[in-house]
C-alpha cells in the first residue's frame, strides 16, 4: 500500500514525521493521516513526496520500480534547476511527436 511505502521510506531516510511534513509543506497531523491511509494524496503532493524521498511515482503508487525509471530520475536530479523548464518543454514536445506517430 502506498501509505506504508511512504512511511517506510521516510523512516529509512531518518526523517521524523515533523521534518518530513515540513519538507512537504503540510501539517504533521495531515501527514499522520496520510501515512495511516485515512486521507488521499494529491498529484501535487505525490510529486513532492517523490522528490523528497527520491522515489518514482510508480514505486510509491504500485510498489514496483523499473530500472529505467531510476536511471532517468537520477539524470533529472543532476540537471541544473535553471534548465528544468527547457527539459520539461523538450519532454512535452517528444510526447506530442510520439502521439502523432501513432
Amino acid at each position: 500500500m502506498l501509505y506504508t511505502r511512504i512511511r517506510s521510506e521516510r523512516e529509512k531516510l531518518g526523517y521524523t514525521r515533523e521534518k518530513f511534513a515540513e519538507l512537504l509543506d503540510v501539517s504533521v497531523s495531515y501527514l499522520a493521516e496520510l501515512e495511516r491511509g485515512k486521507t488521499g494524496i494529491s498529484v501535487k503532493l505525490l510529486m513532492k513526496v517523490c522528490t523528497v524521498l527520491g522515489l518514482s511515482a510508480d514505486y510509491i503508487l504500485f510498489g514496483e520500480e523499473r530500472d529505467e525509471d531510476r536511471v532517468l530520475l537520477d539524470k533529472f536530479r543532476r540537471v541544473d534547476p535553471k534548465y528544468l523548464p527547457l527539459l520539461n518543454d523538450t519532454i512535452a514536445n517528444l510526447l506530442i511527436l510520439s502521439e502523432h506517430e501513432e
